[in-house]
């Protein structure tokens, strides 16, 4: 059997800049010499107690959690003793997640060996005073990084255009077009190969009034009104950053989402859901841009 390969970990710090915590040569004069945190998801659970003295479950719902890394900082390559003191300022900095008066949250990165990278929003809360330097030119620090959002999320985002096929234009009264997917041939079934829900971001080009449905829930929601030729419109589902915004204009659209349970922004549950994608009065010229990134319940 084959040894084990090693997970490569990165960081992004507030400023954008990139530390490879894995280079086993010390170059850089920094490590990750140990992480725990990553392996799955903190969750909480509220029950409400029954009259035979059981309980049923009333919320299940993911929480923060918090990553512990340490990392070795080391003389650099150059040997240089004020190199060596340069660089535990620059790691403090980088660890340090507040810019401009606000919040800023680096981002870790675990590389699997299959090549593929998960990536998460982090916050550093404690560790920045905990090493002792000036002895021997090396030291260790235990970073404690909360994560207000605890799901790990791929780098790359899946995109997927819809566009009308031509034909009858579909202005009113006529039915809505259903619109196909280049990227799928037609078909309207988009799988979700994460593990938990993935919440998606739309780009709609009028003309057209949209109603965009996830058969496979039940859910759909729409606009009450027309989206007017050359106008884009962006709708963010994810909870807690949902919008609705004309970004040929800049006005914000919230209020014009109805459909039966008003604002209704359904998820990508994982595996395949069913699509339905309509535009009343849409033309050649109108297209629905759906893009998501894929979350995970561990790194």
């Amino acid at each position: 059997m084959a040894p084990p390969t090693p997970l490569q970990i990165s960081y992004t710090d507030p400023d954008g800049n990139f530390w490879d915590l894995s280079d086993t040569s010390l170059e850089n004069g920094y490590i990750c010499s140990g992480i725990g945190g990553i392996e799955g998801l903190p969750v909480s659970m509220q029950s409400i107690p029954l009259l035979d003295g059981t309980a049923r479950s009333d919320l299940y719902l993911a929480q923060p959690g918090a990553i512990v890394i340490a990392i070795y900082v080391s003389r650099p390559a150059s040997g240089d003793e004020n190199d060596y003191y340069n660089l535990l300022d620059q790691l403090v900095r980088a660890f340090y997640n507040r810019r401009s008066g606000l919040p800023a949250p680096g981002s870790l990165t675990i590389q699997r060996p299959d090549g593929t990278s998960r990536q998460i929003s982090t916050y550093t809360t404690s560790g920045l005073n905990t090493p002792e330097v000036g002895i021997d030119n090396g030291t260790v620090y235990s970073f404690t990084l909360m994560t207000l959002d605890p799901f790990w999320y791929d780098l790359l985002s899946n995109d997927l255009t819809f566009s009308n096929p031509g034909g009858s234009p579909g202005i009113l009264p006529l039915l809505p077009i259903a619109l196909g997917s280049s990227s799928i041939f037609g078909t309207n079934v988009i799988y979700n190969n994460g593990g938990s829900d993935s919440y998606p971001e739309w780009l709609i080009v009028g003309p057209g009034t949209p109603t965009l449905s996830n058969l496979t829930t039940g859910r759909a929601w729409a606009l009450s009104s027309a989206i007017t030729t050359g106008h884009v419109i962006s709708v963010k589902t994810k909870p807690g950053y949902q919008q609705c915004v004309d970004t040929t204009t800049g006005l914000n659209i919230w209020d014009q989402l109805v459909i039966s349970s008003p604002r209704d922004l359904w998820p990508l549950i994982p595996g395949p859901n069913s699509i339905s994608i309509s535009m009343a009065g849409s033309t050649v010229a109108t297209k629905v841009v759906m893009s998501w990134r894929n979350r995970w319940l561990r790194a």
